[in-house]
């Protein structure tokens, strides 16, 4: 690979006529969510510029610009002080110059410093609006430069007039490329940095360079969110909440502290949820996302509603063999901590109460059991008094619909083009992923939910999510 610091980082300057879209491909290309795009013109007042990093270095750059305003005029001077072609971009300096202060060409001359000092550009065209001769103006100042560069059609609308701008875009540019900034994917950038290979021989190693590094960046952000699912999946599964009992509580006071039990479990896997969410989304660098949490559509719903159930997790067929080994897992638990004196009682009960809650039961988060239960010494062994205590989960329908929504909100994430300032759109979302994943996939998934299970029943809480589960959510987040 070449030595990074042999040539200075790409510079891009991004340029067109106002409202073409400019801040949203800056914003995509370099993935900073913060820029400003509003559908207003002229939201941009001056030439900005953006880094796309890895770590500390800068693989690129991207100078967002106000866009041309006055091109005509612009060129219309530049053509009455232009003697011959061999002293247009020297035309060019003079008119940066001259207008330096002017306010009748202050967007021009924002535009064009960075290009003169070195940096290629981009042209957008909003290929939803049909051709105007000023366009052939900005084209020709561009082209007066001497810089080499490349266009955009910028597709954003569902009116297209991309067939009409590309015969007269290649007039002017030997490079010219469909993007939609705000549909745009990871591949979809990845195709547009490959072809800006093409805009100087110079740039052709640090730009293979920048794909390089976004795709190992990529590829270790996949890891991550599949990591911190993993770590959602180890901490829900193990969770045990805990409220004290006075030593003369009737049953009254006890019916209250079960109650206030359950909303707090409930709560705290809610938060568990949140927290691994926004993990994602930092990881992704949409942090701007927690603002709009309330319009999360479906995956907003209850976790622990009617919904939830109904468009996550696995179905009924699919529930009932997972309650059966689920209930197994359970039971043997209890056996264990018996002494095997039930001798696989527990396994066998465990099995059939799963498999029948799997299918036809209302959920049953978590045993709920007291200071005199088996769960007691082994989960909270240095508790003292009276308590009531709710957890590890029980119900397997739970866990895969805890997954399925962590996996939904992942995938939608990484889908997400950073030139989006709506809500995250999940409304292809109705259903969950787990379910039509290869039966390979969710049974070692199961088996890995189990053996989690399992260690929590017995208090031995694993302190990072198992690397065989982290893999197969890694194949789940990669899949198309």
């Amino acid at each position: 690979m070449p030595d990074a610091g042999s040539v200075e980082p790409p510079t891009f300057v991004v340029v067109g006529n106002v409202n073409q879209g400019k801040s949203s491909i800056v914003a995509a290309l370099t993935e900073d969510a913060s820029i400003p795009i509003d559908a207003m013109p002229g939201t941009t007042q001056r030439a900005a510029e953006y880094a796309f990093r890895s770590g500390d270095e800068v693989v690129f750059r991207v100078v967002d610009t106000p866009g041309f305003q006055r091109a005509r005029h612009a060129l219309a001077w530049l053509q009455r002080h232009s003697r011959s072609v061999a002293d247009r971009r020297q035309t060019l300096v003079e008119f940066v110059r001259v207008h330096a202060e002017d306010p009748a060409f202050v967007d021009e001359v924002r535009l064009l410093r960075p290009i003169l000092a070195g940096g290629s550009h981009i042209y957008v065209v909003d290929a939803s609006a049909p051709f105007e001769p000023t366009a052939e103006a900005e084209m020709e100042i561009l082209r007066w430069t001497g810089q080499s560069g490349m266009a955009v059609l910028n597709r954003t609308r569902e009116r297209d007039h991309g067939r009409e701008w590309r015969p007269i875009l290649t007039q002017f540019f030997h490079l010219v490329r469909d993007f939609d900034a705000h549909a745009a994917t990871f591949a979809d950038r990845l195709d547009l940095l490959r072809a800006f290979r093409e805009v100087r021989d110079e740039w052709r190693a640090p730009m293979q360079r920048a794909v390089a590094v976004m795709e190992r960046e990529w590829h270790e952000r996949t890891h991550r969110a599949a990591a911190a699912i993993g770590g959602l999946m180890v901490q829900a599964l193990a969770h045990v909440e805990k409220r004290p009992l006075a030593a003369a509580a009737d049953a009254g006071a006890e019916a209250a502290a079960r109650a206030a039990l359950a909303t707090a479990f409930a709560a705290a896997l809610r938060a568990m949820e949140q927290a691994a969410r926004r993990e994602v989304e930092r990881l992704h660098g949409h942090r701007g996302l927690e603002a709009v949490e309330d319009q999360l559509a479906l995956l907003d719903a209850d976790l622990l509603g009617a919904a939830s159930f109904e468009a996550f997790g696995l179905t009924r067929p699919q529930l009932l063999r997972r309650g059966l080994l689920w209930g197994a897992a359970t039971g043997l638990a209890v056996d264990a901590m018996a002494g095997g004196t039930s001798l696989g009682l527990g396994a066998a009960i465990g099995a059939g109460i799963g498999g029948a809650a799997a299918w036809f039961g209302t959920p049953r988060l978590a045993d709920v059991w007291d200071e005199r239960g088996p769960l007691a010494k082994v989960l909270l062994p240095g508790a003292v008094g009276r308590f009531v205590a709710a957890g590890p989960l029980a119900d397997p329908r739970l866990p895969w619909v805890l997954l399925d929504r962590a996996l939904v909100h992942a995938r939608a994430v990484r889908r997400r083009s950073h030139a989006r300032r709506d809500a995250l759109d999940l409304q292809g979302s109705r259903q969950g992923l787990v379910a039509t994943m290869p039966k390979a996939w969710r049974d070692d998934v199961d088996a890995e939910l189990r053996a989690l299970v399992r260690a929590a029943r017995t208090g031995k809480v694993a302190a990072s999510p198992p690397t065989r589960l982290v893999e197969r959510l890694q194949q789940a987040l990669a899949a198309p």
